[in-house]
């Protein structure tokens, strides 16, 4: 399950045009590389749900499953839901067997594998994937133990007899089909549905993971993560290829005055007119810019927004 119903609040107004999971990142959806690593695990089939745009989704991010082999399909919520209440509205359409959730809005390679191996070994209602992090206790922290079982979540209960782990989960988990009661109609499956497994001893597992993750949640975070994957210094499976800090794509017009500094990303039929140069800016698809610009990201409909 893909999870694609939030506002994206922490983004706007770049999530006034897009849903966040929508939004570019050299040139396709931040969703198309969890599509990526879905694919990867084997994974046949994708239900992502809907609530902001919803309209948006299904063409945006169907015909990029279909090219990696997996069937795609919407739920649409007429009120938001939450991770629970979302993932309980979707269960008919889940299948059977265990299935992967991934939230549509973070950038991460976790290794979807060994979380759903470890997943069947231990029994588990659910498996997290966590990674280290300093920020884990300002972010929600998950104490996990040696054996990859959770102990305590949100420095809630006592402390565990076994020593444990502090770590910050990443969005990315596996659940078991038969969750439906335990999840709530309406909130997050940490706060309610977590905090009842571990309440009457269910086994949650998790995995600790080291691959990369960003939460692409403001501006500066995304502007961070498009750079950082033009200059090559963070890399993902299918990222497209970039000259130095640049990519430009073919079907953009830029004017003969206009100059290319570093760290641009111009998306497919933008036009850029004028003379000067052009840095640090990430324009969308069939955005239109006058040149000189720098530190800047602008939409399709022209929205600016300044890079800080």
């Amino acid at each position: 399950m893909l999870l694609c119903a939030g506002l994206g609040t922490r983004l706007r107004p770049l999530t006034n045009e897009r849903p966040k999971p929508l939004v570019p990142l050299l040139g396709r959806p931040i969703a198309a590389y969890a599509l990526d690593r879905l694919a990867q695990a084997g994974v046949s089939h994708v239900v992502a749900n809907t609530f902001h745009l919803p309209q948006l989704v299904e063409p945006a991010l169907a015909p990029i499953a279909r090219s990696l082999g997996m069937t795609f399909e919407t739920v649409h919520e007429t009120v938001l839901l939450g991770t629970g209440g979302g993932i309980r509205n979707a269960l008919p359409r889940l299948g059977r067997e265990p299935f992967f959730v991934f939230n549509g809005d973070i950038l991460a390679a976790p290794a979807l594998d060994r979380a759903l191996a470890h997943h069947r070994a231990t029994g588990a209602r659910m498996t997290m994937i966590l990674r280290e992090d300093p920020r884990a206790d300002a972010m929600g922290s998950i104490d996990v133990d040696s054996d990859g079982r959770v102990r305590r979540i949100l420095g809630e209960g006592p402390e565990p007899a076994a020593r444990t782990k502090r770590c910050m989960f990443t969005g990315v988990y596996v659940l078991s089909p038969d969750v439906r009661e335990d999840l709530p109609e309406n909130g997050c499956i940490v706060r309610y549905s977590l905090r009842r497994w571990l309440a009457r001893g269910d086994r949650v597992s998790a995995i600790v993971d080291d691959g990369p993750w960003l939460d692409l949640g403001t501006t500066a975070t995304y502007a961070a993560a498009t750079f950082a994957m033009l200059d090559g210094s963070l890399r993902f499976d299918r990222s497209p290829p970039t000259n130095s800090t640049t990519r430009v794509a073919a079907s953009a017009k830029l004017d003969a005055t206009v100059t290319v500094g570093g760290y641009v990303d111009v998306g497919d039929a933008a036009v850029i007119r004028g003379e000067g140069e052009l840095a640090r800016a990430i324009v969308w698809d069939g955005a239109a810019l006058d040149a000189p610009a720098r530190g800047v990201i602008v939409t399709s409909t022209g929205a600016r927004v300044a890079i800080e």
